[in-house]
């Protein structure tokens, strides 16, 4: 793919990523809706985008990026359109899980409706780990998590724990910081 190309898709992910973000008003309920989760998980693909991993992570230079959902079946089918998808000349692998094992298979982990106790010691398992969590709330963030997306005033809010994504060697683009709300929790005990 030529330079140019790969600038244009970047930019129309900017682009897109920003528009969901800014101008996104959910109108109806704020349930746990195919639509809502979709947007989470256009979100979640961008940013993906927008974080780079140590290279140690993948086997090679064409290994895919391992997205596992921890969710019920609303969240994870919301996850298929996404399956596939090409970011950073990688694909986007989508494995659903039923148990939360095997987890340093993942990049990402996506983690929807978990018991806070069960988080907290799963996250305090991650810990330093190079896997990007991402969860739907504040206490996600308040148990340790890293990225938090959640409704605020109608439209999506993106709060970013640095410090925790700093301690796992995760580096996440200045551009994506800026649209975000940056927060300090560290890892709680159980």
């Amino acid at each position: 793919m030529s330079p140019f190309l790969i600038l244009i898709q970047k930019r129309v992910g900017i682009l897109i990523f920003c528009m969901l973000f800014f101008f996104s008003s959910i109108h109806q309920t704020w349930s746990r809706s195919v639509e809502r989760q979709a947007v989470l998980a256009v979100l979640t693909l961008n940013i993906a985008r927008f974080t780079r991993w140590p290279e140690p992570v993948f086997i090679n230079s064409e290994a895919d990026i391992n997205l596992c959902i921890f969710g019920d079946n609303i969240v994870q089918q919301s996850f298929k359109n996404i399956d596939k998808k090409v970011i950073n000349n990688r694909s986007i692998h989508i494995i659903n899980l039923t148990r939360l094992r095997n987890l340093t298979q993942c990049q990402l982990l996506y983690l929807s409706e978990l018991e806070q106790s069960k988080l907290i010691s799963l996250l305090m398992e991650l810990q330093g780990q190079p896997i990007l969590t991402i969860g739907e709330n504040m206490k996600f963030l308040q148990a340790g998590g890293m990225v938090g997306l959640h409704q605020s005033g109608g439209k999506m809010q993106l709060n970013i724990n640095l410090p925790i994504v700093k301690q796992s060697n995760l580096a996440i683009s200045s551009r994506l910081l800026k649209l975000a709300k940056i927060v300090d929790f560290p890892i709680q005990a159980p």
